[in-house]
């Protein structure tokens, strides 16, 4: 793509990410040694030195599956009753990773940072010799807070992006609400080899006096984040222990249910995602934002909550694309998340006749993925995500050959995808899944976005 003269944003936008990719870290490189040296004095003492820029409340979202959706839901909320109350909100949802453009990463009020503030952030920290060795990963996190100072923010969500003690988003001086969501094996060479080692890990971020809400979990995760919050000096509160859901419908395009919560009955909510599990994904972020806006001395109305909710969105998240056949792009990369595909897929009258495309990265557990994932009447086509970090597709295809399900390989997703489509036909389904780099693959051919692509920086 040749960006005009007038295009001085965007083309300025395309060097500042250039100028982070070239930091790297093991979000680009996916080697366990690099998350060796992870520690977050030195963005402390970055912040501690340009005035905090970090310090506003915060929501703080740990776990290994759902912690996108959740925060994307409490923000939503927030910004929901903010502006009901005081007739404007300024909030920033910090998340990751990106499907198509990095300054996704970052929204103000519900939208992505612009493409100049984006660069002019980015310059700030490349150009400052402090920030010298800092990864990519690092770098983004940093851009949001001061993203956010300027915006004069109220509020920020903020998802950890690996782990939660060391993570650089724990570098913040204060949370009011903590979240923890469902815990599963996953980056065992880095978090450890058990759920309740795992769990350690996300439960780092609970460095003081919190709120802290816990989604339905593991009893041998539950068991080490009773004990954390206990030494943190966090108020515990249980999602399983403390709301009642009931789910009343679901289909490909809507879940609608009620919920009760220690402050309140809402009903008929509605999310237009896939899956009974976004309702425990919704429940968790009421939760949040119920306790977040009390220390605010507010209350979010059924109303609020209503709206907001029925306004997310999550690309890539159960989300259909296409209709005949229909198509769903997931990113399911661990075992739970995987399982809860299955069941959503299931029981939301999705046609029998599936056929899979799935991509994962490099060091994931195949075999328990696609054991979850897959049943004997499916068929699969694995193909490789555009990342320096995809995984062998013939390694994958191994594995899932081994569970007695057709299988093949095509050279991308975009090839994987145009063969799953004909041989699902009109009346099957395909479902996407795997890393969040095979949905955006298919997401950028199937619905024509460009994003980053076109300026040469994926």
């Amino acid at each position: 793509m040749t960006i005009a003269p007038n295009d001085a944003d965007l083309a300025h936008y395309a060097d500042a990410v250039r100028g982070l990719l070239a930091r790297g870290g093991f979000e680009l490189t996916g080697r366990p040694a690099q998350a060796d040296r992870w520690e977050i004095s030195h963005i402390q003492e970055y912040l501690e030195r340009h005035g905090r820029p970090d310090t506003r409340p915060t929501v703080h979202i740990a776990g290994s599956k759902a912690k996108g959706s959740v925060a994307t839901m409490t923000e939503a909320i927030l910004r929901q009753s903010l502006t009901a109350n005081a007739g404007e909100a300024r909030t920033m949802l910090y998340t990751s990773p990106d499907l198509h453009a990095a300054r996704e990463r970052i929204s103000i009020n519900g939208e992505p940072v612009e493409a100049g503030t984006f660069a002019r952030l980015a310059d700030r920290l490349l150009e400052d010799p402090a920030t010298d060795g800092w990864s990519y990963f690092e770098l983004l996190t940093v851009m949001s807070w001061l993203a956010a100072a300027e915006a004069d923010c109220q509020w920020q969500v903020l998802e950890v992006g690996l782990g939660g003690r060391l993570d650089t988003t724990n570098a913040i001086a204060e949370k009011a609400v903590a979240v923890i969501t469902p815990i599963d094996l996953e980056h065992t060479a880095i978090l450890g080899e058990t759920i309740a080692e795992i769990a350690a890990e996300k439960a780092g971020i609970l460095t003081g006096p919190c709120e802290l809400v816990v989604a339905p979990q593991r009893g041998s995760a539950l068991d080490v984040i009773r004990e954390t919050a206990e030494t943190a000096g966090a108020t515990l509160h249980e999602v399983a222990e403390d709301c009642a859901l009931r789910v009343l419908s679901q289909s490909v395009d809507q879940l609608q249910f009620d919920l009760k919560t220690p402050d309140r009955t809402y009903r008929q909510l509605k999310l237009e995602l896939l899956g009974e599990h976004q309702a425990e994904n919704a429940a968790a972020a009421v939760r949040a934002a119920e306790l977040a806006l009390a220390s605010a001395g507010l209350e979010p109305t059924d109303q609020q909550v209503r709206q907001a909710l029925g306004a997310v969105r999550l690309p890539g998240r159960g989300e259909v694309i296409g209709r005949k056949p229909l198509t769903i792009v997931d990113g399911a990369h661990t075992q739970l998340a995987a399982k809860r595909l299955r069941q959503a897929l299931d029981e939301s009258g999705v046609p029998k006749q599936r056929v899979f495309v799935l991509g994962l990265l490099d060091g994931k557990d195949v075999e328990p993925i696609a054991s979850a994932l897959l049943g004997p009447d499916d068929q699969a086509f694995v193909a490789p995500p555009t990342s320096a970090r995809a995984a062998e597709p013939r390694e994958i295809a191994e594995a899932v050959r081994a569970l007695g399900v057709p299988v093949s390989t095509a050279p991308d997703v975009a090839a994987a995808l145009e063969r799953a489509t004909a041989t699902a036909g009109e009346r099957g389904a395909v479902i996407v899944t795997g890393s969040l780099r095979t949905v955006a693959d298919a997401r950028e051919a199937r619905l024509v976005i460009t994003g980053d692509r076109a300026l040469g920086l994926r």
